[in-house]
């Protein structure tokens, strides 16, 4: 009589048991295969179905006339820009709809960066689009453009009084590849970190108004109400020096009124040097 083997017997032929043949050992070749048959056809079975959609698709669009065009994500693009753009795509066959050309020509305008154009098989145009954020409002003599975060050179909007922005003189500019304006990489550095600080500040961002840059380390800032001039120079630091101009203006220019200097300069670390009107001695101020 034969023994059994068990699956934990670790030596079935030591204990009289013959020792199990390649024929004794089951087989799952069957099943397996019958799964795999299963999932290529079930495969199969989703490629057809989103092909079906697919045609479907595009004979629901024939026939379809465009209904309506909404745009989001504006907030600058004004709305004849706007209807100048999309003349003639409201009733017209949506699947006739150029979604590439028509979000090209809307990025064309100064104030969009980018823009996508979608077709909806419910009569739909769907545009979205990202627009340029405003850095600042840079002065070139009497005409007021207005520079983005990235330094481009827009023109000026009157929707863009609905926003608080510096103003910014003496910016260098060029050309970039786009043909575009833009400012100088070094200036426009140096004007976002001072807006940043102005931003963070409690009280300076609330009485600086115009922003100079001027080159040898003189880029200084002004005040509604003084012709003094506060020296903040090109190398950074502008929190701290910010900080040390509220300190000024609450301590020492609240006993001197706002005509008693000419200059104040807040470029060196731990003094403020200030020049008094009609003095030409640069004098070391302890607020």
């Amino acid at each position: 009589m034969q023994g059994f083997v068990f699956d934990d017997d670790p030596n079935p032929a030591a204990k009289g048991g013959r020792r199990p043949s390649k024929n004794d050992e089951p087989r799952g070749d069957g099943s397996a295969s019958m799964r795999w048959q299963l999932v290529v056809l079930f495969l199969l079975v989703v490629v057809a179905l989103l092909a079906g959609l697919g045609v479907s698709a595009q004979f629901w669009k024939k026939g379809v006339l465009v209904r309506d065009v909404i745009v989001s994500g504006n907030r600058m693009l004004s709305p004849e820009d706007l209807e100048q753009l999309t003349e003639g795509v409201i009733g017209s066959p949506i699947e006739k709809v150029d979604e590439n050309g028509l979000a090209g020509r809307i990025e064309a305008l100064p104030y969009i960066r980018k823009a996508e154009v979608r077709r909806e098989m419910n009569g739909i145009v769907r545009i979205i689009v990202e627009e340029r954020s405003p850095l600042a409002l840079l002065m070139k003599g009497p005409k007021v453009l207005v520079m983005d975060t990235h330094g481009y050179i827009l023109p000026y909007s009157d929707l863009i009084s609905r926003t608080k922005l510096f103003q910014v003189h003496g910016v260098k500019t060029g050309f970039a590849e786009s043909r575009r304006e833009k400012a100088d990489e070094e200036d426009l550095g140096i004007v976002r970190e001072m807006i940043e600080a102005l931003e963070a500040s409690e009280y300076a961002q609330l009485l600086v108004r115009d922003i100079f840059l001027e080159r040898k380390n003189g880029t200084y800032f002004s005040v509604a109400g003084t012709p003094t001039v506060f020296l903040v120079g090109n190398d950074g630091s502008y929190k701290e020096k910010l900080k040390k101009f509220e300190i000024f203006w609450q301590k020492v220019l609240a006993k001197k009124g706002l005509d008693g200097f000419e200059k104040v300069d807040l470029r060196f670390a731990d003094n403020v040097y200030a020049v008094e009107l009609g003095s030409r001695s640069l004098d070391r101020v302890s607020p």
